[in-house]
C-alpha cells in the first residue's frame, strides 16, 4: 500500500448531480461540416458549463492515446509520444501541415474522415480541426 489519498467522487461544486446534465458524453469526432463539428464541440461542452478557453485545455488531452479502427474507425496516434503528457498536441496541430488521409497502408482509406501529417504517421480528428478552423478558437 501507499498513503490513503481523501477521495469524493463527482463535481465538488454541487451538492447533488441535479445540475449535470442527463446526457453526458464526449463530442463525436465530425458531425459531417466544418460548421457543424463545431457546433457540436461547443454544444456538448457548453452544456457541461465549459467555455471556448476550457474547450481548447481539454481538447490537449488529445497528447495522449490513440485511435484504434476497431474501435471508432478513425487511425493513428496524435503525437509521437502517446503516453506523454505534453504542449506536443497543440505545437503539431499549429505547426504541421494537415490534409485528408486518402490512403493507409498503400490502399485507400476506406474509415472516417480524418486528417494526417505530411508523414502520414500522425492524426488529426474533424474535431481537433476546429481548434485551428474557427476563429474563437484559434484566438485561445
Amino acid at each position: 500500500g501507499g498513503p490513503k489519498i481523501p477521495f469524493r467522487l463527482g463535481r465538488t461544486d454541487a451538492d447533488s448531480g441535479e445540475s449535470s446534465p442527463k446526457v453526458c458524453g464526449l463530442p463525436d469526432a465530425d458531425k459531417g461540416s466544418r460548421k457543424g463539428t463545431t457546433q457540436h464541440v461547443r454544444d456538448v461542452f457548453y452544456r457541461m458549463g465549459f467555455n471556448d478557453r476550457e474547450i481548447v485545455a481539454l481538447l490537449g488531452a488529445h497528447a495522449l492515446g490513440r485511435c484504434h479502427t476497431d474501435r471508432s474507425g478513425y487511425w493513428g496516434p496524435w503525437t509521437f509520444a502517446e503516453t506523454t503528457f505534453s504542449n506536443e498536441y497543440f505545437r503539431l496541430l499549429v505547426e504541421e501541415r494537415w490534409s485528408p488521409k486518402m490512403t493507409h497502408n498503400g490502399k485507400p482509406w476506406e474509415g472516417p474522415d480524418q486528417f494526417e501529417d505530411s508523414t502520414g504517421k500522425l492524426m488529426m480528428l474533424p474535431s481537433d480541426m476546429v481548434l485551428i478552423q474557427d476563429p474563437e478558437f484559434k484566438k485561445v
